[in-house]
Order: C-alpha cells, then sequence, then structure tokens
C-alpha cells in the first residue's frame, strides 16, 4: 500500500505530477536498466563480442513485459544487489542459452548509473518545457503592469514607488538565468556509464572503448573514458541548479503568500473552482499552492545537501554514497518539477489588484516620496543636512496630522524653496518611478531575443 505522499491514490499529485512519478515509477526505472542491457547487447553483437543472434534475443526480450515479474519479486525478496533479480530475468526469458550473455561485462553501478542519466534527461527536458513557459507567463504579466504602480517595500516596510511590471521583470531575470543553466546541466550529465567493476574495463576485452561508445551511442548518450562511478560532481551540479530554481520559485510564491495577506491585499493566486478553502471559515481564500511550494522548498534544499555530500565517495566503489544520491534523486526531481508546474499555473490565473496597489501606495500620504524632497532640497543645503531636514518635516506631518507638503511650506527654512506647484510629485507619488518602465522594456526585449535561440533539450 502506498506510503509516500507521491504514491498516495486518495489524495494524489500533491506533491507530484504524473509525468514526473512516471519517470520515476519502479517499472519505468527497471525498463531503463533494461535498455542499457539491450544496447550492451546489441553493441557487443555488432562488434562480434558476442553471437549476434544472442544480441538479437537479449534485445528483443529486454521489455518488462517478456519477463517473470513475480519470479523477480521473489528475488529481490532474497537479494541485496539492486540488478542481480532483473537480470536473472532476462536471462530466463532468453532461449537458447543466449541469456549467459546478458551484461556481459558491465556492472551493477553502470546499469544504475545510466538508468538514473536517462532519467534526469527526461527530467530536464521537463523543467525546461516548463521554465520556459512560466518565463512567457511573467513576460505577458510584465508588460500588462509596466506602468502599474505599487509601492516597494524594504525591511518589510513600505519605501518608494515602484511598479508590479518591474518586480516581475527582477522575477523574470532569474527564471532566464535558470534557463540558460538548465541548458548547461543538460549538456554536462548526458553521459552514460560503462567502466566495468573498478573502472578499467577490463572484462569487456580489447574492444571495451568501442563496446561503452557504441552502448552509450544506442541510448543517445556520451562516453566518458574515464568513469566517473565515484566522481559525482556533474549530478551534484545539476542538484545545486535544482535547489537554485526552486528557491526562486519559492521566492515568487512567498511574495504572493504576502501581498495577499488581507491587509495588504494586492495579489491572490488563482481559487479553485468550487472548492472551500477552509474546512470551518468559507469567508478565506488560502494561498494553498505557494504554501506548498515553499514548503516543499525547504525539501528540495535537504535534498541538494545529500546528493552534494555523497560525492565524498572512497576508492573506486562506494555504495554508502552511491545509495544516498540514489533516494535523493527521485524525490528531488519530483518535488523540482511540481514547485514549478504549481507556479505556472499559478502566474496563469495571478489576480491583480491595481486600485489595491495604488491605495496601498498612498497610505502614507505624500511621505512615501521623501527621497525626492530630500534629494531636492540637497541641491540647497547638501545632502546629509537635506537627509535630517526632511526626517524632521517628516515627523511634524505625522504629529501634526498635516500633508508633507504643507510642512514643507509652512516651515520657514523649507518655504522659500519652494513653491506648491514645485511640490506636485509629493501628491502624485506613483510619477516617482525612476526608470521603472526602461529597465521592464529593456528585460522583456533581451528575453524575448534569447527566447528565439531556445532549443528543446
Amino acid at each position: 500500500m502506498p506510503a509516500h505522499p507521491i504514491d498516495f491514490q486518495f489524495n494524489p499529485h500533491v506533491f507530484s505530477t504524473p509525468e514526473l512519478a512516471g519517470i520515476f515509477a519502479e517499472k519505468a526505472v527497471l525498463q531503463r536498466w533494461l535498455d542499457f542491457e539491450a544496447a550492451l547487447a546489441a553493441a557487443q553483437g555488432e562488434l562480434g563480442i558476442i553471437p549476434p543472434e544472442a544480441a538479437e534475443e537479449i534485445k528483443r526480450k529486454a521489455k518488462l513485459r517478456f519477463l517473470d515479474l513475480p519470479s523477480i519479486r521473489e528475488g529481490y525478496g532474497k537479494s541485496r544487489n539492486s540488478v542481480i533479480p532483473l537480470l536473472g530475468g532476462l536471462r530466463r526469458a532468453c532461449s537458447a542459452g543466449y541469456g549467459e550473455f546478458v551484461h556481459f561485462g558491465a556492472t551493477t553501478q553502470d546499469v544504475l548509473d545510466t538508468g538514473e542519466i536517462m532519467a534526469l534527461r527526461l527530467v530536464n527536458t521537463i523543467l525546461f518545457r516548463d521554465l520556459r513557459d512560466l518565463e512567457k507567463k511573467c513576460l505577458n504579466l510584465a508588460g500588462e503592469h509596466r506602468q502599474t504602480p505599487m509601492v516597494a517595500r524594504t525591511h518589510g516596510q513600505q519605501a518608494l514607488p515602484t511598479t508590479f511590471g518591474l518586480k516581475i521583470a527582477i522575477w523574470l531575470g532569474e527564471i532566464r538565468r535558470h534557463i540558460e543553466r538548465l541548458k548547461h546541466v543538460q549538456a554536462a550529465i548526458v553521459c552514460g556509464q560503462l567502466g566495468g567493476a573498478v573502472g578499467t574495463m577490463a572484462a569487456l576485452g580489447p574492444m571495451a572503448m568501442e563496446v561503452a561508445q557504441k552502448t552509450l551511442q544506442k541510448l543517445g548518450l556520451e562516453h566518458d573514458p574515464a568513469s566517473w562511478h565515484t566522481s559525482r560532481d556533474k549530478i551534484a551540479e545539476l542538484a545545486s541548479v535544482f535547489s537554485m530554481l526552486v528557491m526562486t520559485l519559492a521566492k515568487i510564491a512567498n511574495e504572493i503568500y504576502q501581498l495577499q495577506k488581507t491587509e495588504i491585499s494586492e495579489l491572490a493566486e488563482p481559487p479553485p473552482a468550487g472548492a472551500l478553502a477552509s474546512s470551518t471559515m468559507p469567508h478565506k481564500q488560502n494561498p494553498v499552492i505557494c504554501q506548498r511550494v515553499i514548503a516543499v522548498s525547504r525539501h528540495v534544499r535537504s535534498l541538494a545537501a545529500t546528493v552534494m555530500e555523497s560525492m565524498g565517495h572512497e576508492h573506486e566503489r562506494d555504495p554508502r554514497c552511491l545509495w544516498a544520491e540514489w533516494l535523493a534523486i527521485p524525490e528531488l526531481c519530483i518535488y523540482t518539477g511540481t514547485c514549478l508546474r504549481y507556479m505556472v499555473d499559478v502566474l496563469s490565473g495571478l489576480t491583480v489588484r491595481t486600485e489595491q496597489m495604488l491605495a496601498n501606495l498612498y497610505r502614507h500620504k505624500n511621505l512615501i516620496t521623501t527621497e525626492w524632497l530630500t534629494f531636492q532640497l540637497s541641491k540647497n543645503m547638501g545632502k546629509m543636512k537635506a537627509l535630517e531636514k526632511v526626517h524632521d518635516l517628516a515627523c511634524t506631518a505625522r504629529e501634526s496630522d498635516i500633508s508633507l507638503k504643507d510642512a514643507v511650506i509652512g516651515d520657514p527654512e523649507t518655504g522659500s524653496y519652494f513653491s506648491p506647484e514645485d511640490l506636485f510629485l509629493l501628491d502624485h507619488p506613483e510619477q516617482y518611478i525612476g526608470q521603472a518602465l526602461t529597465i521592464v522594456d529593456q528585460v522583456i526585449m533581451d528575453i524575448e531575443e534569447k527566447r528565439k535561440t531556445d532549443r528543446k533539450l
């Protein structure tokens, strides 16, 4: 019976997607191992290392549907090796004694590592597709809201005016960099493994290099002559990229979570149609998806750390590290892809309350533009003195419950510097956005150009 939320059947795919879970389903894993054995046999048959008839028979029977699965299941109950029961099932399925040529010269880790790379290649393809989808959603939002005024916050406090489009442009920069990282990491990891027991390829014979190259070529993978049985830096790099990606998603999710708070109410994730958000408070619209992304991101970081620590192999084989990595990778991939899919859905239906953004911008009245006033005054009295003066004027405005403009005009020192018309911007903070529009437009243009050169992974 299912014991992990990824495998739940009554409440499925809360922390997974069918697509990603399918990649790491047990039968999918076993079939990838069989694909490796089929490719190895085919390569050895073509090179005359094993009989061509044996290669054809192994290749034909290397499908789960031809194997006695109950017998294999029983074999795993007795064996502590990851592939021996499966290999035994393949041998028994082959006719005319050709099963004796199964796994000829390979070692268990060759199978595990190459199968893992085949899975990671599929995962990267999905992440690349969904990241570009997320990028497109953000491009649309950034363009639509390039001029939408809102208040920027620093230290959790209202700071200065900005635009919602600029906030999204910042997200876009990270998303695009993750896309480029995925391209790099995909090119780096598509290297299979066929090094034999200790990486010398001794059992593969004098044509070992040709066997390895041809085997992996049949699987669409590259071959590195030097075994990476104990060199896991590429896998660790992938885990690091996934961790960074999920942290960007968590940052966006947290921003939406914060801005959906009732007292702020500027954004809201799309609610599920016809479903209740709370078991006791029907009025609530909880940001459940954003909360899930933030929660799962914590597990991704931990899993990435496990993979990183698993680089510390000893000698020429160290299952303690291999198994730790092997256990972490499926969850790492599924959680990463699920967070990404969730955020695509959230940004596809994101509620943007522009009126509330403007209202919150005016919450401090014209005190929100004290930076502008400081630099105007600095022309007459210098920056530091102007900073102190504006601080005093802001305190006077708050304590006397008057506008900052009235405080400036009524002050004996500053009143002589400005007319009411000169202080127009104090009453219109939405116009104090600096180069926000230019930045948004430049980001959109740059990313649209880069999208033109993207190719499927």
